[in-house]
């Protein structure tokens, strides 16, 4: 009986040990998640800051944007010019073209030269199309 008596104390013990082993690892996943918790936190205190920096930085030069085009009356126009997705040289080009051709076309609706010996074009139904204007290349 005293042997029995000797098992059954000891039992408890290694059921014991094994509880405060868990409740340590535990307290260490505690600890670590609440690290966690604090570096994000500063994560996000730093992209806050930094996010205010950007807003008063759109902020100001807005407003800078805003007096420069009500003092310059020429703001606009420069700033439009230098978003346009066409060339400065390929827009001189076209305004030039249309300045050589806006008189002739006002005054025959076409701004190609007319050639009265150039031979019509015509479809495969044998209606007219149009002229061939140059045939050098």
């Amino acid at each position: 009986m005293a042997a029995l008596a000797a098992v059954n104390s000891a039992t408890p013990s290694l059921q014991s040990g094994l509880i405060r082993n868990r409740l340590e690892a535990a307290r260490r996943e505690a600890d670590q998640a609440q690290a966690n918790v604090q570096n994000l936190r500063a994560q996000v205190d730093a992209a806050e800051t930094e996010s205010q920096k950007s807003q008063d930085k759109v902020r100001s030069l807005t407003s800078q944007a805003s007096q420069a085009s009500q003092t310059d009356p020429t703001y606009k126009s420069r700033v439009k010019a230098t978003q346009s997705a066409v060339p400065v040289k390929t827009q001189e080009l076209l305004f030039g073209l249309y300045d050589a051709t806006s008189v002739k076309r006002q005054a025959t609706g076409n701004g190609l030269k007319n050639n009265p010996d150039a031979a019509p074009v015509v479809n495969a139904q044998g209606q007219a199309t149009g002229r061939i204007v140059n045939m050098s290349a």
